[in-house]
């Protein structure tokens, strides 16, 4: 439970500071997603195997399931802070109408 409520709260972190930079935000939310579950099923992988290997305990596997998703976190937020803005070209004067004659 507590995974979803830190998850809500960092895609709407992660859409604040994209917006806040002109961006639109539902894309950089669901690669923050994407990244929580990805680095997270990566994590449990890897303390799956290193459980298997050591005859640790099973908790250790969720411990390294919610490390991965920690790194995803930081991954969602250093990409969204590291998103030029936009920035809107200047409007110029249109050229003067050429003169016949």
């Amino acid at each position: 439970m507590l995974e979803i409520l830190m998850l809500i709260f960092l895609t709407r972190k992660v859409g604040e500071i994209v917006t806040s930079k002109g961006r639109k935000a539902g894309w950089y939310k669901f690669m923050t997603v994407l990244l929580w579950f990805g680095c997270e099923v990566v994590g449990a992988i890897i303390g799956g195997i290193i459980v298997g290997i050591s005859g640790g305990s099973q908790g250790f596997i969720y411990l390294f399931a919610l490390i991965g998703a920690v790194f995803g976190a930081i991954a969602a937020c250093v990409i969204a802070k590291a998103v030029p803005p936009i920035v809107a070209m200047p409007m110029a004067s249109p050229p003067p109408p050429p003169t016949f004659g």
